[in-house]
């Protein structure tokens, strides 16, 4: 495996020495997004259903999203007679870590060559990530944390021409982060989060994250005046510290940082069984390359797949890989182990639908969503 350094220094440097700054600011009403969407629930609601047919009809996900190349799942795993490898580059989402354990697989346990590929992983970082780098032909691959980026680049960045193959996380990791102070500190908690249990309290948010304010709010009826919103970087020391009593996390990493120092007793509210149910990990491609390359796309993926299925079927060989193999961070696999256990369900998904295959009325609702939060312009719609 060949790891490009360049990412490093432009993306995830800076990301890291960001998120080392938690002490809390309030964030005023401007730049937290507060007061983008009004009204009361039902008229929400019924602006989100206006927007939602707009976007079926004008920007029907099936436009840039397919399943079609994905593997069969019920077909058995058979390494293909190579005359030659072709050598690709992928573009990760982020830094190298566990998260890569499905690539990392491919590369370890031969997958990639057995489909006639030698791939390169290239880390990524905050902002676009590698979406850009794909557009731009860096990369043959690209991994992209949030789907959300990628119909926001097709309706606002011209030559944007980019088609969505697949989605390792079928739903959204982001959750508002707190602990259950009724449970001990040693215990896991039980409790289920409803957006009122966030009235009266203080919330930290990272810059530009006030849309989830407004999209609680908005559907859930809290008054922004209920609330205290905060700025805050990536670490969970403000909720030990006492700071604030929830901050926006990612499912699977914040918590195992609370878990690490003894905080058994943390509590997420998920958004994504809340109205904001975006794609994670989604494996991305230009058109041009779905048109002239498609048994190229189609390895690729058979690849990644395997390797996916391989964290899920075998975690433990995984997660001893996956500390050879995400050289960014220092990582026991009894931590990257826990990794697996909370992305499990994000993974597998509710739609019934097979690994890495998605919902195109799930793109359409969380276009909607964008549109009406205020994340992204379709014109048509407005």
């Amino acid at each position: 495996m060949r790891i490009s350094n360049l990412y490093f220094l432009l993306y995830v440097l800076p990301a890291l020495l960001l998120g080392a700054c938690t002490f809390p600011v309030l964030i005023p009403e401007t730049e937290a997004g507060l007061g983008a969407v009004s009204g009361n629930s039902a008229d929400i609601e019924a602006e989100f259903e206006r927007l939602l047919a707009c976007v079926e009809e004008s920007f029907p996900a099936e436009n840039y999203i397919t399943n079609e190349l994905l593997p069969d799942l019920d077909t058995a795993w058979e390494p293909m007679n190579c005359e030659s490898m072709d050598q690709v580059k992928v573009g990760m989402s982020w830094i190298l870590n566990d998260g890569g354990a499905p690539w990392y697989n491919a590369v370890e346990l031969g997958f990639f060559n057995d489909v006639c590929l030698e791939a390169e992983l290239v880390r990524g970082g905050s902002g676009l990530g590698h979406l850009q780098t794909l557009m731009d032909g860096g990369v043959d691959f690209a991994v992209s944390a949030g789907g959300s980026l990628i119909p926001g680049l097709l309706t606002g960045h011209d030559g944007a021409d980019i088609v969505a193959v697949g989605a390792m996380i079928k739903h959204s990791p982001y959750i508002w982060l707190g602990l259950d102070h009724d449970t001990p500190q040693d215990q896991r908690s039980e409790k289920k989060l409803t957006p009122q249990d966030f009235i009266g309290k203080t919330i930290g948010l990272h810059e530009g994250e006030g849309y989830f304010f407004d999209l609680i709010s908005g559907r859930h009826g809290i008054s922004p005046d209920q609330v205290e919103l905060v700025v805050t970087g990536y670490s969970p020391e403000p909720l030990i510290e006492g700071e604030m009593d929830f901050t926006g996390a990612w499912l699977i990493n914040e918590p195992r940082l609370l878990e690490a120092q003894g905080y058994m007793n943390w509590v997420a509210f998920q958004f994504s069984e809340w109205g904001w149910d975006d794609y994670s990990e989604v494996l991305v491609v230009r058109r041009s390359m779905l048109e002239e390359n498609a048994d190229l796309v189609r390895r690729y993926l058979a690849a990644v797949i395997q390797g996916l299925r391989h964290v899920i079927e075998d975690p433990e060989d995984s997660a001893e890989i996956a500390v050879r193999y995400a050289v960014d961070v220092e990582l026991t696999t009894e931590q990257a182990l826990r990794r697996y256990e909370l992305q499990e369900a994000l993974v597998a998904g509710a739609d019934g639908l097979p690994l890495g295959h998605m919902s195109a009325e799930r793109w359409n609702r969380q276009v909607a969503s964008l549109i009406q939060f205020g994340q992204m312009e379709l014109p048509m719609c407005e």
